[in-house]
């Protein structure tokens, strides 16, 4: 009878989310709350994940560590001070005596499903010397193998760039499946908005949502347009070429990208002071109002990634600034630029809507979805 080898058993799967921060009053801080009500509808997702061994929790809020806690989920507090995620990473990792780890932010992968999260962390028991990420450019989930190769590098103070550093360092790199779920983030106000109109969203953060009545006009009005064949399409700032191809291959949609300063964030080009937009160059000379009438003029509708535009015209303005542009509060903004920018976004003939990355990423692939899964409308553009 030959001898049967015993299988060598797999090594657990930690999975950390990072939440936290000081919210200052306004947009920022009800983006806050609901990432909030998000990251404990993640904790809950990760639950019922049995590839993933244990969750941990990292934040500075002693709300959201308190529920946590009620789920049985371990709450680690941040470190007073100016917090630095990496260092935080490599703490627990070396405290723990982590092995497989997965990262991500708190309210990351909103409408991530959990079958998602299984293969990553499958991936992660199956193989070793492997770095798993969402997204090559600017990763916020992160899967890795040995945990202890973060010690190869200099921890980094965000998540964006660990991917690249862990692959650098010697790991092999696989890209997640791209999908919407698994692309969908919350960094922004636009992003609850799209969130709004999204299927898979959990309990606690739907109520939450409807809790706000956001104002939904601009965004109902460019989802729309993804039903009508021969409508133009206009997409600015950090745009994916995969979510264009994307849009090439289900719609009958024609659409005007112009993409730039993609990684601007994860590369340091934002911190230097490196960041260059066309698109700012062009608002500059024109003045905004010139700008939607021109842009009307080519487009039924446009997503607007500002980031970039902002980081020339507006360098060092504040999140508040920017949050309450995302929602068209031009009469709330202080920086003249940003204020007349966004005023002449609302007032432009067309909807646009402006926001950050995932909205010309992950919203707008996520919303695409819900048009192929019938909840758009269809039928043909008039002029």
């Amino acid at each position: 009878m030959p001898v049967q080898r015993a299988e060598i058993p797999s090594e657990p799967v930690t999975a950390i989310l990072f939440e936290g921060g000081k919210p200052r009053p306004g947009p920022d801080q009800v983006l806050a709350e609901l990432r909030k009500l998000v990251v404990l509808d993640n904790l809950e997702k990760l639950a019922r994940v049995p590839e993933i061994d244990r969750t941990l929790l990292v934040t500075n809020y002693p709300d959201l560590a308190a529920r946590a806690k009620e789920m049985a989920v371990p709450v680690v507090t941040s470190p007073p001070g100016p917090f630095h995620f990496g260092r935080t990473l490599q703490a627990l990792i070396r405290e723990r005596g982590l092995t497989n780890v997965i990262c991500m932010g708190g309210a990351s992968a909103p409408l991530a499903q959990p079958r998602e999260l299984a293969s990553l962390a499958s991936l992660l028991k199956e193989r070793k010397n492997i770095v798993v990420v969402n997204n090559a450019q600017s990763a916020d989930i992160i899967g890795f193998t040995p945990a202890c190769a973060i010690d190869r590098i200099q921890p980094p103070r965000d998540d964006n760039f660990l991917g690249h550093l862990l692959m650098e360092a010697g790991l092999h790199r696989i890209l997640l499946p791209n999908s919407a779920w698994i692309n969908f983030d919350l960094d922004t106000p636009a992003d609850l908005m799209v969130m709004s109109l999204l299927p898979r969203v959990g309990p606690r953060a739907r109520a939450g949502l409807r809790e706000l009545g956001l104002d939904l006009a601009r965004v109902e009005g460019f989802r729309r347009l993804l039903g009508v064949k021969g409508a133009e399409l206009g997409l600015i700032g950090r745009v994916s070429p995969v979510v264009v191809a994307f849009l090439n291959q289900h719609f009958q949609v024609r659409v005007r990208v112009f993409s730039e300063e993609r990684g601007m964030k994860a590369l340091g080009r934002l911190e230097r002071g490196e960041v260059v937009s066309l698109t700012g160059l062009i608002i500059e000379r024109l003045g905004p109002a010139e700008f939607f009438t021109f842009l009307s003029r080519v487009c039924h509708g446009v997503l607007f990634d500002t980031r970039p535009v902002l980081a020339q015209l507006a360098p060092g303005i504040g999140e508040a600034d920017r949050f309450h542009s995302d929602l068209g509060q031009s009469d709330r903004i202080i920086h003249p630029l940003v204020r007349e920018l966004t005023r002449a976004a609302c007032q432009a003939p067309i909807p646009v809507v402006l926001g950050g990355h995932t909205l010309v990423y992950g919203g707008l692939w996520a919303l695409a979805e819900t048009v192929l899964e019938g909840d758009g409308e269809e039928g043909e553009h008039e002029d």
